[in-house]
């Protein structure tokens, strides 16, 4: 996957960091009431009501939930790291790019 910009430290969220941290639960059999962000109290009914608002990519999600962007993702994350890997696991169970979006593009 090419990507046109530099990721050290870019927060982007697109997936060319190298390897994706495991998710810390599966996601698809998780109640809606699970928190997936412990920064913001953001439950799975949350993350799901943006993914159903348009949200089909990572960044798209952390801008409109606010997920992921925490500063104290290492301390409050049960896993002691950020809910990033959590939230896409649920994009690929849920989310569906727009029609004619290109396939394995990072939305940059």
């Amino acid at each position: 996957m090419a990507h046109d910009h530099e990721h050290q430290a870019c927060g982007c969220g697109c997936g060319g960091h190298g390897a994706p941290e495991a998710a810390s639960r599966d996601w698809a059999t998780a109640p809606e009431t699970e928190v997936v962000c412990p920064c913001l109290g953001l439950s799975k009914a949350h993350i799901l009501a943006a993914i159903q608002a348009g949200a089909f990519t990572l960044p798209l999600l952390k801008v409109m939930t606010g997920a992921g962007r925490g500063r104290d993702c290492a301390r409050l994350h049960p896993q002691g790291s950020s809910c990033e890997a959590d939230l896409a696991a649920l994009l690929r169970l849920f989310a569906r790019p727009p029609a004619g979006w290109p396939q394995g593009g990072c939305g940059h």
